[in-house]
């Protein structure tokens, strides 16, 4: 029976849940107890103190501001952890230099980032909580942070390619032509409605004894609604044959309601300027709480939960599930782990976490993981990435934003939210955002006063001076997840000019820590936070969070240590060998038509379908729902072109080139001064991707290189022509298993076959004169897609097709 599951330690450092008292260790879940730092069992340590705390946190001082007076009156923020720059500066390592001096490549896919998936019942339950809990959730300050995950949060991979390349992890910061940004406690709190001040965040499974004990004044250690998240996580753990508990599992343990929200099933196409007319994102309207029918009190009864405790363990049941998918997913977006009932119960109960100070050290982590990587895209990092979306959409104008007037303004992520809402861009205009900052704002969220004010950290300061106190500070990021340790160092002085103050050389890191024991994880988390340390920050004028200044020693300090690649835009691209994009960059499915089979008779070619999508499982899963999957043939009614799957398209050239004379490939006169011709002869490399070119008497050549290609191979894989001694027709003389790379895969190419596989060209029944010119053109089509393909370099290919088509 549920009432008789309880907690047993068999082993120093392990509970064990069982169903029965009686019943033996094997027959239970056996959880890793750790040490913890909250509740009534927490380990005791020294705080740190004030030892890293300034006194004056901005100085006011005379200095050379570029563009203005000089000996100019600027406000500096200060940092207690970097020394002076030295006389001798180097350029930072980033991953766009390893890019470009080959030490890192990314392939066709951009894989690095593992997102929170459709989750069958979450939104329903969401909308549920905050319709029984809005009160207390608002008084704890979490309401806004839980609406954020309602909806779910578009990337494109161009944007998040050139944002990793410019990331650097010995500063944790983001490198620009403009100077250094970054993603602040700040931004959290305002974009995500994360909370800075709080206890600390502390995830491990309690001993036994904390779980069941009593305190000297006869209360448990821990809230009773604890206990019954552990039976629940027991119960599924059993069923299940991984050895894991889904989220989708445990939020259909729990939540019994009706379904409103289900996984989309269409995608819609991105563009630059408007919002896609519909999305399959919640309402975001909050209704009236329903009355719970049997079906749905079902699992109290189940779980031997009382009258009295079915909201809070049933709020805390969902506060853990809200912790693993969208605040803090660690290993995986789909995995509930235990070690967050105690914090989540906590929760319930009323308790106040700090939550924006451990999701900012893992989305350091996980950008980190990326940029130190030499096959960044292999690394499926797994951290909060929604975040970095919204805070690009917010500062880098990267998403079509609601209509403030339509959409909640808390928390402020909520505008960037919905499918297909980030805009397209093509990989030049990607790599300008970072390149260029046109129009970049970097003062959104900075606190502006029509003097200078200052702000003394006395304990009198309200809950949001006292946060925007906490994030100008510098110090040191912690995330303690189980055996999971993060320490990040945390300068917002690096990227002052986000908070309206003057930037000036930010200097060197004393001590780089990334890594600690508990001792230390805990020490510098106290010190990122403390409060009441009498400190003073003086805040900037108003005026100057328009202009942000910058000083002329940062400006020749920043020329020295930017390295600029890529500075003449992805077509001018400096570097030795430029990556392939990613391929959901350019969300194009190549697919023919076949042609329909009628004796005799030569078609006209069928119009080449483009397909959007992005390569992501969502859009595998939704092709498979129809006849346009494009990993799979559906039907057999088309053929699909997948990035990375192998596809051949057999053309006999006889047909080809049919009706076409094979005598010689010089021009006549005419047709060397026709302006298709001039054009193809003076072709310069294009500046981006033009679309698609549809229609019965068009083609679309879209080649791709593999990764490791360059652009010799791709000039040794075209065929030449050649005259043949057994036809009157040109054929396509190549070696056996030739080929072209298209998308990612091979387009192989056989010489010898009667019958032409999805492409095919009208055949020309007229005179001999007609015909002869026809060869002619012919020729002159063959000889300057040569010519085009051996000049572009792979990137490029794909843009070719404008010139393509005006040639055709």
């Amino acid at each position: 029976m549920a009432g008789m599951t309880c907690f047993k330690s068999f082993k120093n450092g392990f509970v064990t849940i069982l169903d029965n008292s009686t019943n033996n260790v094997e027959d239970g879940t056996s959880l890793v107890v750790r040490p913890s730092f909250i509740g009534d069992w927490a380990l005791q340590y020294e705080p740190i103190g004030d030892t890293f705390h300034l006194p004056q946190w901005a100085i006011e001082t005379k200095c050379k501001i570029i563009g203005s007076q000089p000996d100019s009156e600027v406000l500096l923020l200060q940092s207690p952890y970097h020394d002076k720059e030295g006389d001798q500066s180097t350029p930072f390592s980033i991953l766009a230099c390893k890019s470009q001096d080959e030490k890192a490549a990314w392939s066709n896919f951009f894989k690095a980032i593992t997102e929170p998936s459709y989750c069958k019942g979450y939104s329903e339950w969401l909308k549920d909580i905050l319709g029984r809990h809005e009160e207390m959730l608002r008084k704890k300050k979490i309401y806004d942070a839980i609406y954020a995950s309602l909806f779910s949060y578009d990337r494109l991979a161009s944007v998040m390619r050139y944002f990793c390349e410019f990331w650097s992890p010995s500063t944790n910061t983001l490198h620009t032509s403009a100077g250094e940004r970054s993603i602040s406690l700040w931004d959290l709190r305002q974009l995500g409605g994360l909370p800075i001040r709080g206890l600390m965040y502390d995830e491990v499974v309690p001993s036994a004894e904390e779980m069941t004990g009593v305190g000297k004044d006869s209360m448990l250690y821990l809230p009773v609604n604890c206990r019954y998240l552990f039976f629940a996580y027991h119960r599924l753990l059993a069923k299940s044959k991984k050895g894991e508990v889904k989220v989708d599992a445990w939020v259909n343990f729990w939540f019994k309601g009706e379904i409103s929200y289900c996984k989309s099933t269409k995608k819609t196409a991105r563009n630059k300027t408007q919002r896609p007319a519909k999305n399959n994102n919640p309402t975001g309207v909050i209704g009236p709480v329903q009355l719970r029918t049997a079906e749905q009190e079902q699992v109290f009864a189940v779980l031997g939960v009382k009258g009295t405790q079915k909201e809070l363990v049933y709020l805390a049941a969902f506060l853990a599930c809200w912790l693993c998918k969208f605040v803090l997913p660690i290993g995986s977006c789909e995995v509930i782990r235990p070690g967050v009932f105690k914090v989540a119960s906590m929760m319930a109960r009323g308790e106040r976490f700090s939550l924006a100070i451990p999701v900012l050290a893992s989305i350091y982590k996980g950008l980190n993981e990326i940029a130190n990587s030499s096959e960044p895209w292999k690394c499926d990092s797994v951290f909060p990435v929604h975040y970095v979306y919204a805070w690009l959409g917010e500062y880098f104008n990267t998403h079509i934003g609601s209509d403030p007037k339509s959409a909640p303004q808390k928390p402020r992520m909520v505008r960037y939210a919905g499918e297909r809402v980030a805009k397209y861009l093509d990989e030049s205009e990607a790599l300008d955002l970072f390149r260029r900052c046109d129009n970049l704002a970097m003062d959104r969220f900075a606190q502006r006063e029509g003097e200078h004010t200052e702000q003394i950290d006395d304990g009198e300061l309200g809950g949001w001076q006292i946060e925007y106190f906490i994030s100008i500070r510098s110090g040191f990021l912690t995330l303690r997840s189980g055996s999971l340790r993060v320490i990040e160092p945390y300068s917002p002085h690096r990227f002052s000019s986000q908070f309206g103050f003057s930037q000036d050389i930010p200097g060197k890191l004393k001590i780089n820590l990334r890594s600690g024991n508990l001792m230390s994880i805990v020490r510098h988390w106290e010190s990122l936070v403390h409060e009441s340390t009498q400190g003073k920050l003086k805040l900037p004028k108003r005026a100057n969070c328009r202009s942000v200044p910058v000083t002329e020693a940062y400006q020749g300090w920043w020329a020295k240590v930017h390295t600029d690649t890529f500075s003449g835009g992805a077509s001018g691209s400096k570097s030795k060998k430029r990556l392939t994009s990613p391929m959901n960059d350019v969300p194009k499915v190549l697919r023919c038509k076949p042609n329909p089979k009628v004796s005799g008779t030569r078609h006209r070619p069928q119009p080449i379908e483009i397909l959007e999508g992005d390569g992501t499982e969502d859009q595998l899963s939704t092709e498979r729902n129809s006849d346009r999957c494009w990993k799979h043939v559906a039907n057999d009614r088309a053929t699909s072109l997948h990035p990375v799957a192998p596809f051949t398209a057999q053309v006999n050239a006889g047909t080809f080139f049919d009706g076409v004379l094979s005598s010689s490939r010089s021009f006549p006169r005419e047709l060397q001064s026709c302006s298709h011709f001039e054009a193809l002869n003076n072709v310069e490399e294009p500046q981006g991707s033009s679309d698609s070119i549809q229609g019965p008497d068009s083609f679309d050549l879209v080649a791709r290189s593999s990764q490791q290609a360059n652009v010799d191979e791709v000039a040794s894989a075209v065929p030449q022509l050649t005259n043949s001694n057994k036809s009157s027709h040109p054929s396509l003389s190549v070696d056996k298993g030739a080929s072209l790379p298209l998308l990612g895969g091979q387009l192989k190419i056989s010489p010898n076959v009667d019958k032409v596989a999805d492409i095919g060209v009208s055949k020309f029944d007229t005179s001999i004169a007609i015909r002869d010119v026809s060869r002619q053109a012919a020729i002159m089509l063959a000889d300057n897609i040569f010519t085009l393909l051996d000049r572009a370099s792979f990137e490029k290919l794909p843009s070719l097709q404008a010139k393509f088509e005006e040639l055709y």
